[in-house]
């Protein structure tokens, strides 16, 4: 018998049959010549799916690890049952439909990442600003931007100040060393990048079990620093505790990000608004009353580790190096909103691997010195996922949350009154897109039942050559973004010449 094959999109036959003396195989591909990664690429090309393919890959942005769904959604209208339309994976590569992994992280997929930080940029301006239904009222608000830090657990290796030619690691003239003999100081300049920035001077004096416990109760201690806040504004107004509350409210919206050493600290925008929804707030309620409250109740606040016979006990406050200066939509007269929502933006996509660590969780205690890039780093994973066999520390989660060395909280969170929310962002988005789609076709007035039946049939793209193919959607994507802010550039430069 002869018959036709498939292989990658190429047509080849084979020969087989009872009592044949002869059993031909697949046909070698045409592109056999070809180094391994253009024949695979070529191969691609070549698969009567191909058009399908790279629809797909764009319509979820180049993501990287999406996720692969095999079912259908019927629309059948109500009450007779007729089908009014079908959406099904059958037809489509694999038998399978793709969606976003939406993963926040760059390490992870760099096309969702810029999709998160994109977001995160939307909620955050328009807590500032107004705007996504929040209203522009909100800018006259006292608002701050605040950075609160870990305390220190043992000195480190630093980064330079690059505006300092002449500053160093931690230069000390008498030369001191600790009890296990190893040098307090260090004259180097460290470039951009080193990997010894952010380790301890010495590994045996560092304290690890508080990093990491530090880590695990810092949201606990966020959660007493917002109770102190609202004490502190008790007393500037000159009202019962009670009453603060009926008087004006403190929305925020919080980042974590890793320091080199890899303690979390926090950026903060903090706005006052008055007791109904985003209000203005008392007259006496002003952006340096707040900042000199938020000081105030940082230095203030602390929290109490479970005390444990092997590690002792440890009251946990935030670091001495604190931050606080008014938010103002005039650059020259301040910190502006848009540069803040900046920062916030750039802070959510980043994780452990700005401090050496790793972006998967760690399921067995071998696997650590296999992931961790430096000793700090795994000495902070061994000390997490040795506190967690203790009774004592059993609630904190530390085994779990090891690959974040302690940390368990979220990355970026906000009151519901700051702004809106990120599913609400994402619904505006795909209402917007599923308006453009729908742009010039009939609009059918019938009222429909929807039944929607999806399966998970795996995780990221089915081939290595799609995956790379993808990658470099995604280039070709970031490369046009680069030349149409060139562009954008050039034309305000004419613009301003011409004025």
């Amino acid at each position: 018998m002869v018959g036709a094959l498939n292989l990658q999109g190429v047509e080849v036959f084979q020969v087989s049959g009872a009592g044949s003396a002869m059993s031909v195989g697949p046909a070698e591909s045409p592109f056999a010549w070809l180094p391994p990664g253009e024949r695979e690429l070529m191969e691609l090309l070549a698969n009567p799916e191909f058009a399908q393919i790279d629809a797909q890959i764009r319509a979820v942005g180049a993501c990287e690890n999406p996720v692969r769904l095999s079912g259908e959604t019927v629309k059948t209208e109500a009450g007779t049952g007729r089908v009014v339309d079908v959406f099904s994976s059958v037809d489509a590569p694999g038998g399978a439909i793709v969606v976003r992994c939406m993963n926040r992280r760059r390490s992870r997929c760099r096309s969702c990442s810029a999709l998160y930080q994109a977001d995160a940029f939307h909620l955050v301006r328009a807590g500032f600003v107004g705007g996504k239904g929040v209203p522009e009222t909100v800018q006259d608000h006292p608002m701050v931007f605040a950075t609160l830090t870990a305390p220190s657990f043992g000195p480190v290796h630093r980064k330079p100040d690059p505006s300092r030619p002449n500053d160093r690691c931690r230069p000390r003239r008498d030369d001191p060393c600790c009890v296990h003999g190893r040098p307090m100081g260090c004259g180097a300049r460290h470039a951009p990048g080193d990997v010894v920035v952010g380790q301890p001077m010495c590994a045996a004096c560092y304290d690890h079990a508080g990093h990491v416990l530090f880590n695990a109760l810092a949201t606990k201690l966020w959660n007493g620093f917002g109770e102190a806040l609202y004490r502190r504004l008790v007393r500037v107004g000159g009202v019962r505790n009670n009453q603060i509350r009926k008087l004006l409210r403190v929305e925020y919206v919080r980042a974590m990000e890793y320091q080199a050493r890899g303690l979390v600290h926090f950026h903060v925008g903090l706005r006052l608004d008055g007791p109904e929804d985003r209000e203005a707030p008392p007259s006496w309620a002003t952006s340096e009353v707040l900042a000199s409250a938020v000081v105030s109740a940082a230095s203030a606040v602390s929290v109490s580790a479970p005390e444990s016979a092997g590690f002792g006990s440890h009251v946990l406050r935030f670091g001495s190096q604190l931050d606080a200066r008014p938010i103002v939509l005039d650059a020259d007269r301040g910190f502006p909103a848009e540069r803040a929502a900046g920062y916030f933006a750039k802070y959510v996509t980043k994780g452990t691997e700005d401090a050496h660590g790793v972006d998967v969780p760690i399921t067995h205690r071998s696997q650590i010195n296999l992931w961790a890039r430096t000793p700090h780093v795994a000495a902070t994973m061994h000390t997490a996922w040795t506190l967690d066999q203790q009774r004592e520390f059993a609630g904190l989660g530390l085994g779990r949350w090891c690959h974040m060395l302690g940390f368990g909280g979220h990355v970026l969170s906000s009151t519901r009154r700051f702004s809106v929310g990120m599913g609400v962002l994402r619904q505006m988005r795909a209402d917007h897109q599923a308006e453009a789609a729908a742009a010039g076709e009939p609009v059918v007035q019938v009222e429909t039942v929807t039944e929607r039946q999806w399966r998970y049939a795996g995780r990221g793209w089915q081939t290595e050559a799609i995956s790379d193919y993808a990658q470099g959607v995604y280039e070709d994507r970031l490369e046009a973004q680069a030349l149409a802010r060139e562009a954008a550039a050039l034309e305000s430069m004419r613009g301003g010449e011409a004025a």
